[in-house]
């Protein structure tokens, strides 16, 4: 190849950075050795709101593609999309979610409206000025529009239509930043999808198993439960591809991934989030553009558990970004 350079860029992290920012350097290293690996030469930068210096930075490098491991500009959601506008504009491929597709999927308000139009299950929910549309008989979840890696997602904001003191307390909330859910009690999976040669490859299904939590407490992948080690939460909640669902369930909710991804322009690789009713109807809760590569996570343990490792995951976002195969090396 002519140009070799692979750019890899990602969020700057702050001085007092949590667990969840933290969690993009493991990335930064495995999608480093892998595109070692596959040929190129590889430099990094971080992204701040100084958006000039990512633009001069790119524009003096001018490197083959763009990795793209931002999660949040200065660890705000609203943000996330901001890179892409300015790789759009300097016309440099770069790997997972476009420009657009990259918004819908972050605001989460804007992805359930997108859903709904193209028939996608997902739970009814109200914006903040729709207090007035909460069932009494109903369980809610109160959810932030933006962040991602369950950032403000805790059981503490599950409540009951019932609860009149809890509504009155988060009315003053802004529409901008919170919206409130249907929480669906059931099962919850996480469904990984790549891009493939012949279009999206749903990966092997991942369900949450929430082990011995006594009755009343909402089973959920909050924040807690993917982030505090010692919590209750995170020693009792289990990542399991071994799971017992139905077939005809199976193919409806392989079918909703893959629309999901060819109607909504995704591209690269997705998580999708589900919960299943007690009725086994399935919900989409969530669509994670750009989902964490590291180790630990559910879309590396989904690749793992088809068959590829680290290198070939990377190597099969990277063709997608290029929209050509790569040459093999022997490594």
């Amino acid at each position: 190849m002519t140009n070799d350079l692979a750019l890899i860029l990602y969020n700057k992290l702050g001085k007092q950075a949590t667990d969840d920012e933290l969690d993009v350097l493991e990335q930064v290293s495995i999608v480093r050795k892998a595109l070692k690996q596959l040929g190129f030469r590889v430099k990094t930068g971080q992204v701040d709101l100084n958006l000039q210096k990512t633009h001069d930075l790119i524009r003096n490098l001018n490197p083959c593609f763009i990795f793209n491991l931002v999660e949040t500009i200065n660890n705000h959601g609203e943000f996330v999309y901001f890179p892409a506008a300015i790789y759009n504009s300097l016309n440099i491929p770069f790997t997972g979610s476009p420009l657009i597709p990259l918004f819908f999927a972050a605001n989460k308000v804007r992805a359930k409206i997108e859903m709904k139009r193209l028939g996608v299950p997902t739970p009814g929910w109200c914006e903040m000025d729709e207090l007035h549309k909460i069932e009494p008989g109903k369980r809610y979840i109160l959810k932030p529009i933006w962040e991602e890696g369950s950032l403000g997602l805790d059981e503490d904001c599950v409540f009951s239509g019932n609860d009149k003191e809890f509504i009155d307390k988060i009315r003053n909330k802004s529409k901008d930043y919170y919206f409130v859910e249907e929480f669906i009690e059931g099962r919850e999976f996480n469904i990984s999808v790549i891009a493939g040669a012949k279009g999206p490859e749903v990966l092997p299904f991942a369900e949450m198993n929430f082990i011995d939590y006594p009755a009343g407490k909402p089973r959920m992948m909050g924040y807690t439960a993917k982030w505090k080690e010692n919590s209750f939460e995170y020693l009792n909640t289990r990542r399991t591809f071994e799971i017992i669902i139905d077939k005809s369930l199976h193919r409806q909710m392989v079918s909703i991934c893959k629309r999901c991804w060819n109607q909504l322009g995704l591209k690269g690789y997705v998580r999708l989030d589900f919960r299943i009713d007690m009725n086994d109807k399935p919900y989409v809760i969530d669509i994670n553009a750009n989902p964490c590569l590291s180790g630990s996570g559910g879309f590396a343990a989904a690749s793992d558990r088809a068959g590829l490792n680290s290198l070939q995951m990377i190597r099969k976002i990277v063709e997608h970004a290029l929209g050509h195969s790569l040459p093999t090396f022997n490594n």
